[in-house]
Order: C-alpha cells, then sequence, then structure tokens
C-alpha cells in the first residue's frame, strides 16, 4: 500500500521517539519466563481481576496478568530472567512505541500497553467491543464522582422504587426480587403449567435452611436443608426437587404428558407467557437488613399493573430497542426457538418503565463525561435486569444475562429492584460505583503481586495527559491512544513499517460468536443514541456475517476464515516495523482451526520464533467441563516476506519437528504439571503441541520428508 504524503511524515516525526526497539532476541521469544507463577496471578485474577475489567461484560476477555506478562517479557534480553518480577511490578515500560490490537474485544491489551507508556490503536469491527474499550483507555482523565450522576439517580428511584414494594403484616418492605416463572400450555390437556426447575427459592449450607414454596398456593416455608417433602397448610403435598421442567423437557403435572419447551425452528415458538409468583423482601436497612421472601399477593400483582398502564401511557416516545434479534447467521436458534423475537421481549413491562426512564434521563446530562458513564453503567446493567436474568440459589443473588456465553433460556428468571443500594448485585446505583472504582483504579493501579499482596503500581505514565484521537494523532505523538470500529482486512489509517508491536486474541475459529451476543447491547445503544456509525440507526444489526467468528464448520466456511485472518495477518506484517513484532494468543480443541491459522500465518509473511504456553483465564466456571482448554498458546512473530498465493495449499511440517513438537509439548506439561492447582491438563499439552507443529510449516511440496499441515495437525491426539 503506498504512502501518503501525510503518512510519511508522520513517520519522520516519529524518528525522535524515545522507545529504541526491541532487543535482537527477547526473553519471551528464550522462553525463560516464569510460567507457572505467571499462571497463579492468572487464577488470582480471576477472582480479583482488574476494576477497570469488570465495568461491562465481553466475552472470553484474557486476563491482564497475561499481556503485561508478555510486554515485560518483551523488553527484556535473555540474559536478565531474574529481572522479570521487577521489571513486572512497576518498571515495565515501551515509552513512545505503537501497539496494534487488530482484534481489540474488551481492549485488555492496549490497556495493559497503555500503561506501559505505549502509545495504542485498536481496530474492531463489533461497535459494543468499541464502546467499551473507549472508556477503559479514557478512564484515568475521568473524574471517580459526579453530582449530575447523583441527581439522576435521585430522580429515577424516586419514580421507581414505589413500584418494588410490598406489605408484610401490615408494614410496607422494600421488595429485592421478584420471582417470576414461565407458563406453558400443555399440548395434551391444554392445561396451563409453570415450569419451575424444582419448587426451591434458596438455600443456605452455612446455616442449613432452604427456602421452598408449594407447588399449589406457592406459600413460602423455611425448612431444614435435608427435608425433601413440604407439607403446606393448604393441604398440597410438594417434593421440593420434583419439578415440572428439566433438560428442556416439560412434564404436565396433570396428565404427565412430555414435551419440549423449544419450537423445532425459529418461526414455531410462541413468546414467552411469564406469572409473578414470590419475593424476596427487606427487614432494615444497610448492612444489618435481613432478608425474608412470600408469595405474591393480589396488591403485589397491582403495583405491577400499575407499571404497565405508566408504559402505555408513554406510547411512541418509549426509548425501547424495536428491532428485531437477527435470525441470518446465527449459531444458537435462542432466543429465537423459546418465542423471544424482539429485543424487547427480554423485559417485562417494570422493567421497561425503568430502563426508559433511566435512558431518557441520562440523554439530559450535558456534562460529556458524567454522560458517558451513565451510558457504559446502562449498557452494564441490563444483563441484570431482563427476564434471562437467572436467582443463584446458593448465593441468594442475581445470575447475569450472558453468565455463559449464549442466550441461557431461564424458566425462573428473578426480577432484581434495580435501586437498592448496598445489596442486590447488578441494581444500577452498585453498577455505578463499580465504574466510579474503575476510574479510581485507573488513576492509581495496583498490581497482583506473586507472593499474594497487591501493590501499587509504580510507573511514570502520565495518565491525566492520556487522551484518544485519530490514528494519525497517536502516530505524530498528539494522542495515546486511538479505536476505530472498522474489520482490520484493511488496515489503510496505516502507513507502512509504523508500528512496533501487533498484540492481540483473534478470534479462535468458532468458539464464541461475539456479534450474536453483542447485538443485545448494540440494540439498546440504538434506542439510546450512542452506538457509532454506521450502526447509528434502528435498523442495523450487530457485524454476525461479517465478524471474522464462523458459525459453522462447513469448508467453505473454513476456507473464508483462513483467507480473511491470512489478509490481516498480511496488514499486520506491512505495518510493523523491520524489528517489529507480533505476538497474538490462540487455542482450540479442532486440528481443522489450527490448520486454517497455520495456512493463514505461513502466507502472511510473519516468521514465529517462539512458542509458549500461558494461562488465559482464571478459575473455571460455568465454560469447564472435561476437555476444556484454559491454557493459550502465546506465538511470538517477526515481520517478514510474504508467501505468494500460488503456494497456498502447500503448507507442510517437517517430520523432525512433529516429533519436536510432542517431546517439547509433552516437557512443558510434565514441568507444569509439578503446580496442580494452575491446572495444565491434557487438552492445553495438545493444543500447545498444535501450535508448535503450525510454527514449524514450510512452503515445499516436493521434499518426501514433509507431510502436509492438515495430515501433521491430525497427528496429534490426547492421551
Amino acid at each position: 500500500m503506498a504512502k501518503t504524503g501525510q503518512a510519511k511524515q508522520i513517520i519522520e516525526n516519529r524518528r525522535g521517539d524515545t522507545f529504541g526497539g526491541w532487543p535482537a532476541r527477547t526473553l519471551l521469544e528464550a522462553g525463560d519466563i516464569p510460567i507457572a507463577q505467571i499462571a497463579e496471578l492468572a487464577l488470582r485474577e480471576g477472582q480479583s481481576s482488574n476494576p477497570l475489567y469488570r465495568v461491562h461484560r465481553w466475552f472470553a476477555r484474557r486476563v491482564g496478568s497475561q499481556f503485561r506478562s508478555i510486554l515485560t517479557a518483551l523488553t527484556l534480553p535473555p540474559d536478565k530472567a531474574n529481572a522479570f518480577w521487577d521489571t513486572y511490578l512497576g518498571k515495565t515500560s515501551v515509552h513512545g512505541a505503537i501497539v496494534l490490537d487488530p482484534f481489540i474485544g474488551g481492549g485488555t491489551s492496549l490497556v495493559e500497553s497503555m500503561r506501559c507508556n505505549a502509545r495504542v490503536i485498536g481496530f474492531d469491527i463489533d461497535p459494543v467491543a468499541t464502546f467499551i474499550t473507549r472508556f477503559e483507555l479514557a478512564a484515568s482523565r475521568m473524574e471517580d464522582h459526579y453530582l449530575e450522576i447523583e441527581q439522576i439517580c435521585k430522580e429515577v428511584a424516586q419514580l421507581i422504587t414505589p413500584l418494588h414494594r410490598t406489605m408484610v403484616d401490615g408494614v410496607e418492605r422494600d421488595v429485592l426480587h421478584h420471582f417470576w416463572v414461565q407458563v406453558k400450555q400443555c399440548s395434551n390437556c391444554q392445561s396451563d403449567v409453570e415450569l419451575h426447575p424444582h419448587f426451591q427459592l434458596a438455600y443456605s449450607k452455612e446455616k442449613g435452611l432452604q427456602w421452598v414454596f408449594c407447588k399449589d398456593c406457592h406459600a413460602v416455608h423455611e425448612l431444614p436443608i435435608e427435608r425433601k417433602v413440604l407439607h403446606c397448610s393448604c393441604g398440597k403435598r410438594t417434593t421440593v426437587s420434583a419439578g415440572t421442567h428439566g433438560n428442556g423437557i416439560m412434564t404436565c403435572p396433570t396428565c404427565k404428558h412430555t414435551q419440549k419447551i423449544a419450537a423445532d425452528d425459529l418461526d414455531g415458538a410462541e413468546r414467552p407467557a411469564w406469572r409473578l409468583f414470590a419475593q424476596e423482601y427487606l427487614v432494615g436497612t444497610g448492612k444489618n437488613c435481613t432478608r425474608h421472601f412470600k408469595r405474591i399477593e393480589e396488591a403485589d400483582q397491582a403495583l405491577y399493573d400499575r407499571a404497565t398502564r405508566k408504559l402505555r401511557m408513554i406510547g411512541n416516545g418509549l426509548l425501547v430497542p424495536t428491532r428485531s434479534i437477527p435470525r441470518e447467521g446465527r449459531s444458537d436458534g435462542r432466543p429465537l426457538i423459546h418465542g423471544i423475537r424482539l429485543y424487547a421481549d427480554f423485559f417485562n413491562d417494570r422493567q421497561k418503565l425503568h430502563l426508559h426512564l433511566l435512558g431518557s434521563a441520562i440523554g439530559r446530562v450535558e456534562s460529556d463525561e458524567a454522560r458517558r458513564c451513565l451510558e457504559l453503567a446502562f449498557s452494564e446493567h441490563l444483563t441484570t435486569n431482563c427476564m434471562y436474568t437467572a436467582y443463584a440459589f446458593g448465593y441468594r443473588r442475581t445470575s447475569p444475562m450472558f453468565s455463559i456465553h449464549s442466550y441461557r433460556h431461564i424458566t425462573r428468571p428473578v426480577e432484581l429492584n434495580p435501586w437498592q443500594d448496598g445489596v442486590g448485585r447488578g441494581t444500577f446505583i452498585n453498577t455505578v460505583r463499580k465504574i466510579s472504582k474503575a476510574i479510581a483504579f485507573a488513576k492509581a493501579p495496583e498490581e497482583l503481586h506473586p507472593e499474594g499482596t497487591r501493590v501499587a503500581y509504580e510507573d511514570d505514565f502520565e495518565r491525566k495527559q492520556a487522551c484518544l484521537g485519530s490514528v494519525d494523532d497517536v502516530l505524530s505523538g498528539s494522542a495515546t491512544a486511538a479505536i476505530e470500529t472498522q474489520s482490520s482486512e484493511e488496515l489503510h489509517l496505516l502507513p507502512d513499517g509504523s508500528v512496533d508491536l501487533v498484540l492481540t486474541d483473534p478470534p479462535y475459529f468458532d468458539n464464541l460468536s461475539y456479534s450474536e451476543l453483542s447485538d443485545f447491547y448494540l440494540a439498546w445503544h440504538q434506542a439510546l443514541g450512542i452506538a457509532p456509525p454506521p450502526y447509528d440507526d434502528n435498523v442495523t444489526s450487530a457485524p454476525i456475517l461479517q465478524n471474522l467468528a464462523i458459525t459453522r464448520r462447513s469448508d467453505e466456511a473454513i476456507k473464508g476464515y483462513q483467507e480473511r485472518l491470512q489478509q490481516i495477518f498480511m496488514e499486520c506484517n506491512r505495518v510493523l516495523k523491520p524489528d517489529g513484532i507480533c505476538v497474538f494468543t490462540y487455542h482450540h480443541k479442532l486440528s481443522s482451526a489450527w490448520d486454517a491459522l497455520g495456512t493463514a500465518l505461513l502466507h502472511s509473511g510473519l516468521s514465529v520464533t517462539k512458542v509458549l504456553p500461558m494461562r488465559g483465564e482464571g478459575q473455571g466456571g460455568l465454560h469447564t467441563y472435561d476437555g476444556t482448554i484454559k491454557w493459550d498458546a502465546v506465538l511470538v512473530c517477526r515481520k517478514g516476506n510474504q508467501v505468494t498465493s500460488a503456494s497456498l495449499d502447500n503448507a507442510a511440517v517437517p517430520r523432525t519437528a512433529i516429533k519436536q513438537a510432542k517431546q517439547q509439548a509433552s516437557a512443558y506439561a510434565e514441568d507444569l504439571a509439578k503446580a496442580r492447582k494452575i491446572g495444565f491438563r491434557d487438552p492445553d499439552r495438545l493444543n500447545l503441541e498444535r501450535a508448535m507443529i503450525v510454527a514449524s510449516a514450510v512452503i515445499d511440496p516436493a521434499n518426501p520428508h514433509l507431510v502436509p499441515l492438515s495430515d501433521a495437525l491430525k497427528t496429534s491426539t490426547t492421551g
């Protein structure tokens, strides 16, 4: 790509930068870093992450310690391994370096790079990813307290909190949670069936108690936790565990007929019907309050009906998304197969009223920074204020939508009182407070110490001068960061040889359809008028079809993934300086995913100089099962020459390299197995082995000592 005169001038201006380039061979390329200790930090970070990374959900975000470790090891030569932790804990600096991430996702790579004094440039095709990252990079210049935010919260709370109260023994109490249940008609006897997975509302192992309800009258009872059957005063007997729904199958209690609750196709499902049946209310205030359960009375239903009437009075001015959920290109039929076709269908009337009043008030805030904080809080607040919010029975708190990276249909959702202060996971006040903590952290960050403490992060980063600008502004030194909402297949904003480091985490083949999930947030951003071009209307969905991650494993889809990833790697190679480095993380259980990556990488011109394992996630949770990969392969590359496309299908691997990859991966596995708690298992060894095979690929089809890359990857097996 030819440089413009302006681009040439930018490069001339940068010659005086203080960044002196990378060592001829880095500590990262030598591989002499404390991998097990870094993994221990990753596990701890999963429990206590950087507050900046908690302000808004993003999917499959890598831990900050992973990227910080990479940056640290890049700054040191191989003979400085003993300086790793001192450098990590306060002296890591790539002052003046230009760092590019072509797949910013949740922004972790750029945040960690900017903390090390780099100037950062990020691209992502997903507008929600760029929305989150812009806040993270600008947070250090914001105030952690705005009077306008307090005023907004007070104004909306006064309108909504009266709708979250209940009468108990003649005394008005605040409700914390409202319990709903989906009602579905039996196709055999036409009875209405409440889809309860069981008849327990909550339990406390510590107290040895459980709270269960009658399947007939919904009266709530406190029982010993070991009790299996409830004998209600209404005369009905309820087996606590014998719910009417499980594993997607409904059992009618009247006629015992069973049927699926999901439709077989996207057009066959009816919109879910919900019934309010119980509440969790508060006695007292603050930390001394106690929580209790009760069934719904007529007055409680009347309060909800009042919200419905208020909502209807607003009419066409309602600030709620009107857009349909996209159907084309989906990897998952949910939520459409459960009858949810509009994004508004995720919310009941009281929730819609709350969000309308809150969004309207946010739009009137004059301060740009205060409004951005409120917009971020609003977006994050959505997942705990919808009918896909579940209840964690043992913890007695909400489990937000996307707690697992999918649309998990909830037959017994919980509605949160959004204006409780202190108590209540995901209330708006607590979400705002979370953002304030993130801003305070950005101004005075701390770092987890390998010995178990948390220490202040010592650096010379001028946070007050950090600012967002254009790509040209970053290259010329007049801005610290630039974020663009676009594909990285053509990085036309970047001239040749303008980037010192590419640090990224590309989509892992088909592991996650990012935009399929992020479109939920985008629909609300559009309703609020804060979505960036070209998404600044009420009809354009997130780039589900344009996103690099594939939604099906056909030969055509795999080929498309490889070709697009190759184009992006080629662009990364083009914009790298002659001594530039590209580091990226990757994992996948399929050899076809590694084949696509390896072919793309081989023809991009990037040359792999090192492969090593690094834990990219914290403690296992809902996504952990046998075969789950928790460790990424980190591939370190140097700038090289592109391979002609005529040889595109001739990637091959020396037989000796296959043997060596198996030996090296097994050696890592044996060494890391000594620290059992860091969890390096056989799926992680296999993943690393395949990365090493990919790193050894060459173009030389005539050599009898070579094995086609696809065949070489298939020789890797578990066990």
